[in-house]
C-alpha cells in the first residue's frame, strides 16, 4: 500500500506540488534482448513535428516545471532541467539516447511524450512512508551515476521513513533506491508542479503502461499493476 506524506516545512514555503503513483509488482525480467523502435520512432515523430531547440521551452507544460525552478528550487532551468526536458532536448538535437533496461526505457520515454518528469524506485530499498520534505543541515545523497552530493537546506527531496533520500524532486534520483534488473517490486512517481493537472500526471503513467504492456506482449517482462493514485499539497 502505498504510504504518502508532505512535510509541514512544504507549506510554510509556499511550495504546492502534486505527485501520481503506480505500484509494478512481481515485476520479472523474461528477455534482456528487445526491440523499442516502434515506439521510440513514434515519440521522436512527434516531438520534432511540435519542437524545435529554440520553442521547447515556451510549451505551456516544460515552462511550468520552469517557472518552478526558478521560483521555488532557485535553480536555474537552463542548467539543471527537468528531467523531461532534458530528455526531450537530446532528441531533438538528434543525440544518442542509449538504452538502459526494459523498465527504465519504458518509463522514459513515457515522460517524453508526455513532458512530465518521472522517478522509479525499487520498493525493498526503503520504508514507508515516502516523505516530500525540505533539507536540513548536512544532509547528503548519492546521485545515480554520480559522485556523493552534499544538499544544502531547504532542498526539495523525496525521502523515506528513515530520512534516506530518494530524489532530489523532480530531477535526480538517488543511487540507493534505484530500480535494477532484480527489482520486483517498483513505485512509479509522475511529478506534479503548480498548474500540472492529475490528468496530465494520469497521462504519463498511462503512457508508461502502454509501454510496459507493448513489453510483456513481446515476453520481454512480466507484472502486476496497481491502480492510479493521486496525491496533492495544493
Amino acid at each position: 500500500m502505498i504510504q504518502i506524506s508532505f512535510s509541514n516545512n512544504l507549506q510554510k514555503n509556499d511550495i504546492q506540488i502534486s505527485i501520481a503513483t503506480m505500484e509494478i509488482s512481481d515485476f520479472k525480467i523474461i528477455s534482456d534482448k528487445y526491440d523499442f523502435d516502434q515506439i521510440i520512432l513514434k515519440i521522436k515523430s512527434d516531438l520534432k513535428s511540435k519542437y524545435t531547440i529554440e520553442n521547447i521551452k515556451d510549451d505551456q507544460i516544460v515552462s511550468k516545471y520552469r517557472k518552478f525552478y526558478w521560483n521555488h528550487l532557485h535553480l536555474d532551468p537552463t542548467k539543471i532541467r527537468p528531467s523531461s526536458e532534458a530528455l526531450i532536448r537530446r532528441i531533438l538535437k538528434n543525440q544518442r539516447i542509449p538504452k538502459i533496461s526494459a523498465f527504465v526505457d519504458a518509463y522514459n520515454w513515457a515522460s517524453a511524450a508526455a513532458l512530465i518528469p518521472m522517478g522509479a524506485y525499487d520498493i525493498e530499498t526503503f520504508d514507508y512512508p515516502i516523505v516530500f520534505r525540505l533539507t536540513q543541515k548536512n544532509e547528503t545523497f548519492i546521485p545515480i551515476g554520480m559522485d556523493v552530493k552534499n544538499l544544502p537546506p531547504n532542498t526539495l527531496v523525496i525521502s523515506d521513513k528513515k530520512d534516506t533520500i530518494l530524489s532530489q524532486y523532480p530531477y535526480r534520483d538517488s543511487k540507493f533506491s534505484m530500480v535494477t534488473r532484480n527489482s520486483k517490486n517498483i513505485i512509479l512517481i509522475a511529478c506534479g508542479v503548480p498548474g500540472i493537472s492529475k490528468d496530465q500526471l494520469f497521462f504519463a503513467l498511462a503512457r508508461t503502461k502502454k509501454h510496459l504492456e507493448f513489453l510483456r506482449n513481446k515476453k520481454v517482462i512480466n507484472f502486476k499493476l496497481s491502480e492510479f493514485e493521486y496525491f496533492s499539497l495544493a
